[in-house]
């Protein structure tokens, strides 16, 4: 890696680690440039644009997702990887970093661009929304043909409260019950999955 791509890395993991914490929305040229140490020249030279960046940082986020949350939650099991893939989720970025004021920097983003229907920012965020949605939703069918869960359950239906089930997590965690709010998540996603299963 010469010094440019480390130059880049290092621009888009303190991008991740800002969007983690005041959103997406707020990582702009300047804003990046004083965090990493460059001129604003030096920092546009690795990106086309704000967008540009921002689209590179969301796309540096889903590879550490897949690193740090997926890659270790695999297992032959569906209930199991679904446990451990939920329970890692829950507090990724904070663990990541070390950090406790971070928060998912693919719910801020899907937040913030929520309105922004025709932004890049807005399909991009969304397209990695509905690839982890799908995700979960093939587990849970894999699940139901191994005999696991219950053969009269909706995968989509099923995929959609866990994935809701996050999503509310994902805000209430930062208003009410702070102190443990990621043990009741977890609690609550074990309770869902094992209603879930196959008890005949």
């Amino acid at each position: 890696m010469n010094k440019g791509e480390k130059t880049r890395l290092s621009i888009l993991e303190q991008g991740m680690r800002f969007s983690s914490q005041y959103g997406l929305i707020e990582v702009t040229i300047g804003a990046m440039a004083k965090l990493c140490g460059l001129s604003r020249s030096g920092l546009i030279s690795h990106f086309d644009s704000k967008e540009d960046m921002q689209l590179a940082i969301l796309d540096y986020c889903e590879s550490q997702f897949m690193l740090h949350v997926v890659a270790p939650a695999r297992d032959d099991d569906p209930l199991t990887q679904l446990t451990k893939l939920f329970s890692i989720w829950a507090d990724w970025t904070r663990e990541l970093f070390n950090e406790p004021h971070l928060a998912c920097p693919f719910i801020k983003a899907l937040v913030e661009f929520n309105c922004h229907t025709n932004s890049p920012i807005h399909k991009k965020v969304t397209e990695q929304h509905n690839r982890l949605f799908g995700y979960i939703k093939h587990k849970i069918e894999l699940g139901i043909r191994a005999g696991i869960f219950n053969p009269q359950l909706d995968p989509q239906c099923v995929a959609y409260e866990l994935y809701n089930l996050y999503l509310g997590h994902a805000i209430a965690k930062n208003t009410v019950l702070t102190e443990h709010a990621s043990e009741l998540f977890k609690r609550n996603i074990e309770h869902l999955l094992t209603s879930y299963t196959n008890k005949t």
